[in-house]
């Protein structure tokens, strides 16, 4: 029998029970524990993009912002339009050398990208606004700004490449102020925050690669800007037509005087001539001097028709930088080497002695009085001649050509004049 004594009392004591309502009480504190943090999470959940929304409603863009673009805006386009306020189409179409754009082109050109401008602006404002792209906003747009003055040249994107679709100026205005008006209005009217509207371009752009709306439109100020100086350099060239015409009244005057001078020669050289010395010939395949004063008088009427056609299409100024000089040219009618005429210049030898002179004569008088009466100028407008460049001869070149034709043919009269057997 075991001693009770020895038997381990495994009561338990009151102190080490737990109670059934303690156990309770725990569950119940973890469970509203619990319940707090979910709703604390779906506080955050439910308020945090209203918190952020509420950040991104910040306006960054100003008041003060809006009325710098819109000023410039529209002093650029005042400059612009009193730097070509009253330029003829000779003007517009000037070419400092073929390499160059022409201030029609230079205006056709801004027009174009103020299309692009307009579309751009219209359309971003629309795109989800976006934060943080565009850090030191004051430097940006000071790059944007020093555009207007870069000297660095640069390559306008096939775009807007100028594909002379104007040729008048009120056109011309008329494309550009458009477009600047309808930007204008989207920059008065939009509710957009320019600064967190973004215009994207490639990575290798630089500073140039993202830009807000803001600096953007800068851009567009200052390129106006820039290229109203590009025109006042147009205009600033020696050569540029001050008075709208190349052809001057010394241009004229010195055409009539040599048309006149070389008409009064031949007929000096051929008035008194006898049948006999009118029909001599050198040789067998030379000219008399009929045939001469025939081949003449062919050209006059030649010459007369391709001024009254050249003169009666639109003139062409961009190909005046590299006509041919009047010196070029009398020098070629000067040279010693033969010319061969052509076919349609080729006398028949039909007309006898003296019939020849009138018929030089009435063609020249009408030379003349086209030269003294045209309004057009004659430096611009252009007939075909192969070889020469842009395969192109001025009216004023041809008629410097006519006259040192005839004194080329003066010389060759002079010549047979002087023959052994040229009868006396």
């Amino acid at each position: 029998m075991k001693n009770i004594n020895n038997i381990v009392d495994i009561t338990p004591n009151r102190d080490d029970i737990i109670n059934i309502k303690d156990i309770q009480t725990f569950d119940e504190i973890k469970n509203k524990k619990m319940k707090k943090n979910i709703v604390i999470i779906l506080l955050t959940i439910t308020f945090l993009p209203m918190l952020l929304a509420q950040k991104s409603r910040t306006q960054l863009w100003t008041e003060q912002d809006r009325q710098f673009l819109l000023e410039g805006l529209k002093s650029t386009q005042i400059e612009l339009m009193k730097e070509v306020e009253n330029l003829n189409e000779v003007q517009l179409a000037f070419k400092i050398d073929s390499s160059k754009w022409s201030i029609a082109e230079v205006l056709e050109h801004l027009g174009t990208f103020e299309e692009i401008l307009q579309w751009d602006i219209f359309c971003n404002q629309y795109t989800p606004e976006q934060l943080g792209f565009t850090n030191n906003l004051s430097i940006k747009d000071s790059i944007m700004l020093a555009y207007a003055t870069d000297t660095t040249k640069g390559k306008a994107p096939p775009a807007a490449v100028p594909l002379g679709r104007f040729k008048e100026l009120k056109e011309l205005e008329k494309y550009f102020n458009y477009h600047r008006a309808e930007v204008i209005k989207l920059v008065e009217n939009t509710t957009a925050d320019f600064r967190k509207h973004y215009i994207y371009r490639p990575s290798e752009w630089g500073d140039w690669a993202v830009r807000d709306l803001h600096q953007y439109t800068i851009v567009y100020i200052t390129h106006t800007t820039r290229h109203t100086n590009q025109i006042k350099r147009i205009k600033s060239d020696k050569n540029f037509p001050q008075n709208g015409n190349f052809w001057t009244n010394q241009d004229r005057a010195m055409l009539l005087k040599e048309l006149e001078r070389t008409k009064q020669e031949i007929i000096a050289e051929t008035n008194s001539l006898t049948n006999d010395q009118w029909h001599f010939k050198p040789s067998k395949e030379a000219w008399s001097i009929a045939q001469v004063v025939e081949h003449l008088g062919i050209y006059e009427r030649i010459f007369l028709q391709e001024a009254w056609i050249a003169t009666e299409l639109p003139p062409q100024p961009q190909y005046y930088v590299s006509s041919l000089s009047d010196s070029t040219y009398l020098s070629w009618m000067a040279e010693s080497q033969s010319h061969n005429a052509p076919e349609n210049a080729i006398p028949l030898g039909y007309m006898k002695g003296k019939d020849n002179l009138s018929f030089f004569t009435f063609g020249r008088d009408f030379i003349i009085d086209f030269v003294g009466k045209t309004s057009k100028d004659l430096k611009v407008h252009f007939t075909p001649r192969e070889g020469e460049p842009n395969n192109r001869r001025s009216i004023h070149g041809l008629f410097v050509v006519h006259f040192g034709h005839t004194d080329r043919h003066l010389r060759q009269i002079m010549k047979i004049k002087s023959h052994p057997s040229y009868p006396k």
